[in-house]
Parts: structure tokens; sequence; C-alpha cells
């Protein structure tokens, strides 16, 4: 991932206002030219989707669940590549930037202007909303052109439940990202953590498909707080309240500590 700036200019024309707004629209306008950005929010969910087709076959997203009548595999894959989209932009996206952000001295700058440090935190939650929103309608549009409008599906439901999967990864984000670590470091941890929880969430097939091909792997996939999420997501996609709500509420719990946690480890200063 390239260096990051809030601007293209020097940094002593920098000029840092400290509002969150001013720091979203700085952030957007870099982070959406950064190639880890358009592959893991925007490229991902279609990359998923053309394995499948390649591996199961161009009818897989068609297939109806048996014990779903009326739901497709592609009615509950754009939800739970939403909900991995979430995780991808707090834990990938947000660790990336904020430890390379720290490298070029960035982060040590601007905690010397008038810009409240709960600002700038405040502006890499709402970056990563905004992200994963215009991934996920993009996504969106894209299936419902191809393989026309699901049975049932309620968009504020599935926004909602965005929201909580977007604050937990956002929260892990900010935390490792926060963590007093080398370039190098974030650079192996962000993706290796996604990548075990994106692995043991079904690798882009709905989990259930998973119970009488690999039992073992299904097993995995009850206790993955990533699964566990995207559950959340489809049924809140469906209109229903997922059984997973007692796990997702433990992990908003979680995310609340984390935060606290945040504020007291986060490194701004980084090593000389």
């Amino acid at each position: 991932m390239a260096a990051t700036t809030l601007t293209e200019r020097p940094a002593g024309d920098v000029r840092v206002t400290g509002t969150v707004w001013t720091l979203v629209r700085a952030q957007l306008a870099l982070l959406l030219r950064t190639p880890v950005v358009l592959a893991a929010v925007f490229a991902l969910p279609f990359a998923v989707l053309l394995v499948l087709m390649l591996v199961i076959g161009f009818r897989f997203p068609t297939i109806e669940f048996g014990a779903m009548p009326g739901v497709r595999v592609i009615d509950r894959l754009v939800p739970e590549m939403a909900g991995t989209v979430a995780a991808a932009a707090g834990i990938l996206v947000i660790t990336l930037h904020l430890s390379e952000t720290r490298a070029t001295g960035m982060l040590r700058r601007l905690r010397r202007t008038r810009m409240r440090e709960a600002s700038y935190l405040t502006a890499q939650a709402i970056v990563a909303g905004a992200l994963v929103a215009a991934s996920t309608l993009l996504f969106m549009v894209v299936t419902f052109v191809v393989y026309g409008l699901p049975r049932s599906w309620h968009p504020l439901y599935l926004a909602g439940a965005l929201l909580v999967v977007t604050y937990c990864s956002v929260s892990a984000g900010l935390l490792l990202g926060g963590l007093r670590m080398s370039r190098t470091g974030a650079r192996v941890a962000a993706p290796l953590c996604f990548a075990l929880l994106f692995l043991g969430s079904g690798l882009g097939v709905p989990r259930e498909g998973w119970e009488g091909v690999a039992p073992w792997f299904y097993q995995v996939t009850t206790v993955n707080p990533l699964a566990q999420l995207n559950d959340f997501v489809f049924h809140a996609y469906q209109g229903r309240l997922a059984d997973t709500w007692p796990a997702v509420a433990g992990l908003l719990a979680t995310a609340v500590v984390v935060n606290v946690m945040t504020r007291r480890v986060f490194d701004w200063e980084g090593t000389s």
C-alpha cells in the first residue's frame, strides 16, 4: 500500500481545521485512489461471485435453498458480501491506512494541530461506513440487473445491520492500526486477521451449504465472528431477527470496550 498523506501538497501547506467533515473529505479523496481500497471494498464481492460461478457453475447464484423456498444463493450472497466488505473496510483498510499515515509522520503532525484526536478517529469510522455503503449499493444494483429482485428484501433493516457490523470492524481496525507496530507488521497482521475471518466464515458460500458437505467446517463457522455477523445481516435483509443476535450483542459490547482501549493505547507518534 502506497504511503499516505491527506493531500498531495507539501505538509506545510496542509490546512487541518480539526472538523470531522474536512477530514472525511480528505480521507475519501485519498483512499479512493488506493489500490487496496479498490480491491478489498469494491472488487471483492464481484471476485467472490466470479470464483463461485467458475468452481460450482454459472447457475449457482440462482439455485434456491431447500430450507428457504424462494431464497436464492445470490439473495444470501448479497447481504453476506456486504458484511464481508464491512469487515474488510475496518480491519484491512483502516489498519493499513493508519499504519502508513503514522509511518510517514502525518499522524504526529496532525496531533500538533488544532485537530481533536476524537475527530480523526470519528472520521475514519465515517469514511469506512461510506465505503461500505457505496460497495453494497454497487453490488446490489449489478446483481439486481443480472438476476432480478429478490422476493423479499428490507433495505432499511439491511442498513441497520451493516451499521452494527461496520462499527464492530472499525473498532477492531482502529485498535489494530493504533498499536505501536511497524509498517511491515501491519501489512502482515491486517491481511492475516481478515483472511482468517473470511476463510472461516464460509468462503463466500452460505453457511448451511457446508453442514452436509463438511460438518467440521460448518462448526468453525458457528464460532467465527464474521460468520455470526453475516448471518445477522442476512436475516435483517430478509426482515427477520437472526438466532445469532446474542452473539452479535456480545460483539457490540466488546467493540465498546475496544473503543475505550483504543483511546488509551493509540500510537500517534510512531518510531522516529
